[in-house]
């Protein structure tokens, strides 16, 4: 047995619907990647005047008077969380050695010179009320060397999901769409990452628009599921001029977000609410397929986790466009339940920022150089 240490992963995304929570135990072996056990997990919901807020604060315009007490705010509910999850297991919090905060992404446009990306839940809050050192701002190394700051999980996929026998495509479906493509007996170098474009993030905002509110989300895809795609408006929504561009590439609110939404339902207009929703949901489908197939061609395990792999309608509809081994399954036929994988992956990321391992793929990101991700702030000297 190699030398064991435990971290708390905190996860809120594109949805910023809550904050995942995983406790994980990590045994060290011969190798740089260590062997994990998942101890624990939580999902702490945010009330929808705080959701509003958060999304208030991705308004390009926003002033630091709002932004700042979020950040605060943020941090302070990023610190209960973890330790939630650490009582929870019934353990104390001098017994964790990192907490990895991916923090609330407010803004990422890493293209060009000037790039840049903003994630708030202010690190030293967390530290300070855990006592335990937390590693946070994950994407800024990746965005000064030139990469796009995302994704930060094909990272994680390569070390625990990995596999000789066959090639992998790893999904997870959030607010926005993310793969990582491994090929069979494939080196770190190998693995592809990129965003696909969007995920539940269009079809959450169109639900509630279509339903005055009284909706959040298009539970087990029900609603969708009453309407047929309208094939003239799902090709006219496929020429968005993100869906063409060639990875590393990465997405967020700043393309499909709500005002995103508006246009898509004023295209719209003349159609039934469930006919919407269906075509929304096959852009979904359509876009993620596009993405795989356009790196991979042959026969591929798809192995899916985020909101979206709850979601029949959107599952069938991708699984019918992709050329698959066998059917589809969720991370948690691997040991790691679908709704925390990303929580799981940034527990894996402080870990190894811990122990001074680079983690970035710059295949993956585009960055120059590989690179340690992230930064620490101690809880104690």
């Amino acid at each position: 047995m190699g030398e064991q240490s435990l971290a708390v992963g905190l996860m809120s995304g594109t949805s910023a619907d809550g904050i995942d929570a995983a406790l994980v135990e990590f045994i060290e072996g011969s190798g740089s990647f260590p062997k994990i056990r998942l101890l624990d997990g939580e999902f702490t919901p945010f009330e929808p005047s705080f959701r509003a807020r958060i999304l208030a604060a991705t308004r390009p315009d926003v002033p630091l008077s709002e932004l700042g007490p979020l950040d605060r705010e943020l941090g302070e509910r990023f610190a209960l969380a973890a330790l939630s999850v650490i009582k929870r297991a019934g353990l104390a919090p001098d017994q964790v050695r990192v907490v990895g905060s991916h923090g609330q992404t407010v803004a990422h446009y890493p293209n060009g010179p000037h790039g840049y990306t903003v994630q708030i839940g202010n690190p030293a809050v967390i530290a300070a009320r855990t006592s335990i050192d937390v590693a946070s701002d994950f994407r800024m190394m990746d965005v000064a060397l030139g990469g796009q700051g995302a994704p930060l999980v094909p990272y994680v996929d390569y070390a625990l999901l990995s596999s000789d026998a066959e090639h992998r495509v790893l999904l997870n479906i959030g607010g926005i769409a993310n793969v990582t493509v491994l090929r069979a007996r494939g080196a770190a170098r190998d693995v592809l990452g990129f965003d696909t474009g969007p995920g539940n993030m269009v079809i959450d905002a169109a639900v509630d628009i279509l339903s005055g509110g009284r909706e959040m989300m298009d539970r087990d895809g029900a609603w969708a599921a009453r309407g047929a795609v309208d094939p003239v408006l799902l090709q006219d929504w496929l020429e968005h001029p993100y869906f063409a561009l060639n990875p590393p590439k990465s997405a967020g609110r700043e393309q499909f977000g709500r005002s995103y939404v508006l246009e898509r339902l004023r295209d719209g207009a003349h159609r039934e609410p469930a006919d919407i929703l269906r075509t929304l949901t096959a852009l979904v489908a359509e876009s993620i397929a596009r993405g795989i197939r356009g790196v991979i061609d042959e026969p591929h395990a798809l192995i899916a986790s985020g909101g979206g792999a709850s979601n029949p309608t959107l599952m069938h509809d991708l699984s019918q466009r992709l050329s698959l081994l066998r059917p589809w399954e969720t991370s948690a036929a691997f040991g790691i339940p679908a709704d925390l994988k990303e929580a799981v992956a940034f527990a894996y990321l402080a870990h190894q920022l811990a122990m001074r391992r680079p983690t970035s793929l710059p295949g993956a990101t585009g960055a120059i150089r590989a690179h340690l991700q992230g930064s620490m702030t101690p809880a104690r000297f």
